[in-house]
């Protein structure tokens, strides 16, 4: 991996060692076996979703995740109404043949069904906006699941083997991976899953 990508191979390996972890801490990912793409993790967890909902410049409404705080703004367009739903949220991580790294899917469930919209994630994950519109397209975007055939909401892979690369001591990528990409879209690992053999040790982890 001293390029940043990694195999098919190393991918599934990884993936079944984070699986292992995961059952280990009770984490609930899982590892799906698909016939026509290589086996991809997948987690399914419900997060509460406060909306900010009202009448902007571009008619988008906005989204804020709880324990993120907005920046206050006093151009901005006055807020209406906030309300608190429970969300769905199902984050799938796929291997891609093209760019040879792991990619983040995910979708996002309202309460009646329905799937969080593109521009509601762009506005949602305060992270992202401070990024013009060109930027976000580049960053997080829509796009097909290769395994599913079905649209998916995904942080694109363009330069995630730049930022693999940084980490050639990764003890698993997977793991390194999701610790940098997940908080982007509100996903967060145990910090046991980040600890080291020794850490493991010293802590009781390995007894």
């Amino acid at each position: 991996m001293t390029d940043g990508t990694l195999t098919q191979a190393t991918f599934t390996t990884a993936a079944k060692q984070f699986l292992e972890l995961s059952q280990k801490y009770q984490d609930s990912w899982e590892l799906v076996q698909s016939p026509s793409w290589p086996s991809y993790l997948r987690k399914s967890v419900q997060q509460q979703l406060t909306r900010l909902t009202g009448t902007t410049d571009d008619d988008d409404d906005l989204a804020e995740f709880e324990e993120v705080e907005l920046d206050e703004d006093p151009s901005a367009a006055q807020v209406d109404t906030v309300t608190t739903d429970l969300y769905r949220f199902e984050y799938h991580v796929v291997y891609s043949i093209s760019y040879q790294v792991p990619v983040l899917y995910f979708n996002v469930f309202k309460s009646d069904g329905t799937l969080l919209r593109l521009e509601e994630a762009w506005s949602g994950f305060t992270e992202l906006a401070g990024e013009s519109r060109e930027q976000l397209r580049q960053t997080l975007t829509q796009m097909e699941h290769p395994a599913l055939f079905k649209p998916f909401l995904g942080l694109h892979p363009c330069k995630t083997a730049n930022v693999l690369r940084a980490l050639p001591d990764s003890q698993n990528v997977i793991v390194s991976f999701l610790s940098i990409y997940g908080p982007y879209v509100n996903l967060e690992l145990d910090p046991r899953y980040g600890m080291t053999d020794d850490q493991k040790n010293e802590s009781g982890e390995n007894e």
